[in-house]
């Protein structure tokens, strides 16, 4: 298992922040030849893949690597033995209470699974570590240390409750590190309806809010509106894209400092905020890069990538090198006036707040239960009215439509029911997904109203 010392790494990472762009290439390229070489000596499918790259290698030499190669070839792409995906699945179906770490050593995620079966991922300490000082350095910063004592602050987390989600990781390991004061941490399911959210959040009185994008654009029009009333002195927003618009209306309803943090499970701290609402690059721990249709990489095009490839060089238990994710980007290298890593521009992977049956939601609470529809690769949800919303998907080979679609339209149907909108209807179609005529992604939710 690849290790640092938490000195070590906060050394690094400040050293990386007062680097140059060109300094900060050199370090990328150094520290990508030494995680390819860690990968050909301890991963039989790396090992494979990377026969005929040379070692004098361009970050171009490399094949590409996609979910559905990882979950093909699992057990030999892990660079640990002891690693299998059965062992990391039982893991994460673990009870949620429990704290310990995934065979006494690492830690352990999945993806969403909103596009197809969710992939396990395992983290070693020398990534663990790496991201940790990035968020503390880089998101944190100029945020006053005493409002991360939660012995003094109130914190409400909005998340997924699962083990297997990171956000629901970090509650847990939050309320572990402040023993007798489990009381000031609090965790609010993301299924739960606006009204519901507002209700306990007033009941609680947080001073910190962490949340996705749409719930928290969601609760500033609330507190606007008048019906929630908290007074925050930090909000943390992670996973997804953030918009400047959405940021500043935040931060404006809220009046406090507002930090927005783009990861994902498998690359980690991608692009952060630091003291500003743009999104910086970590360029010397990830290599981004921006591909078109063809996964072929676009040079400085100035132009909305089609997708891009996601390189940690953080992770040694299993490296995610030239890892494709359909995300939408365009990146400028030129130093801003804020801090000097490249800014990350972003189309991609945004949940949006609807209103349906008079009350308002997040279409992350529907891809949470469309994540564990069985035989389900894709899907859609079009609102045809105020109380109307079709689901449209792909289903696996093997699996009957109707019944998959079927079934997650009554499960849809009942959610809202249990929300109070009892007039109502989810029905679902046999259409395909509507793409989005801008590009990028197929938009998850789509509005069909007049």
């Amino acid at each position: 298992m690849k290790t640092i010392s938490l000195e070590e790494a906060r050394r690094l990472v400040e050293e990386g922040a007062l680097a140059s762009h060109d300094e900060r290439k050199a370090l990328q390229q150094e520290r990508l030849r030494t995680l390819v070489n860690y990968a050909r000596e301890h991963s039989s499918y790396l090992r494979e893949l990377y026969r005929d790259v040379p070692q004098d290698f361009a970050p171009e030499d490399l094949p590409i690597l996609d979910k559905a190669d990882g979950l093909a070839h699992y057990n030999e792409w892990v660079t640990d033995p002891e690693v299998t995906v059965d062992k990391v699945r039982a893991y994460l179906n673990r009870d949620a209470s429990d704290n310990s770490l995934f065979l006494g050593k690492y830690t352990a995620l999945q993806t969403s699974g909103s596009t197809g079966e969710p992939l396990p991922m395992v983290r070693d300490n020398h990534r663990n570590m790496i991201h940790g000082q990035l968020i503390a350095q880089r998101l944190f910063y100029g945020i006053g240390q005493a409002y991360f004592d939660h012995s003094k602050h109130k914190t409400a987390f909005i998340v997924h409750i699962s083990t297997s989600a990171s956000s629901y990781g970090t509650y847990m390991r939050t309320k572990a590190q402040f023993p007798g004061y489990e009381d000031n941490i609090t965790a609010i399911s993301i299924m739960d309806s606006a009204d519901q959210m507002v209700e306990k959040l007033n009941a609680f009185q947080p001073e910190i809010l962490v949340a996705y994008p749409p719930s928290l654009v969601m609760l500033a029009e609330e507190q606007a509106k008048g019906n929630l009333n908290i007074s925050l002195g930090l909000i943390i927003s992670s996973a997804e894209l953030l918009t400047e618009e959405s940021y500043h209306r935040v931060h404006d309803v809220f009046g406090c400092p507002v930090l927005n943090n783009y990861c994902m499970t498998e690359g980690g701290e991608i692009a952060m905020t630091h003291d500003c609402p743009h999104l910086h690059i970590n360029e010397d721990w990830v290599i981004v890069e921006p591909v078109d249709e063809n996964r072929q990489p676009m040079k400085d095009s100035g132009e909305f990538s089609s997708g891009i490839l996601v390189t940690d060089l953080t992770n040694f238990v299993q490296p995610i090198i030239r890892y494709f994710v359909g995300d939408s980007i365009r990146i400028n290298n030129d130093p801003h006036e804020c801090f000097s890593l490249p800014v990350m521009e972003i189309r991609g992977r945004t949940w949006d707040s609807f209103t349906i049956g008079g009350k308002n939601f997040t279409t992350k609470a529907l891809e949470v239960k469309a994540k564990f529809c069985e035989g389900l690769c894709s899907y859609q949800f079009v609102q045809l009215d105020g109380n109307t919303m079709e689901l449209r998907g792909v289903t696996a080979a093997g699996f009957d439509p109707e019944d998959v679609l079927s079934g997650l339209a009554e499960k849809i149907d009942a959610y809202f029911k249990e929300a109070g909108c009892e007039d109502v209807r989810v029905l679902w179609s046999s259409q395909p997904p509507i793409h989005n005529q801008r590009g990028g992604k197929t938009p998850m939710y789509l509005s069909k109203q007049k």
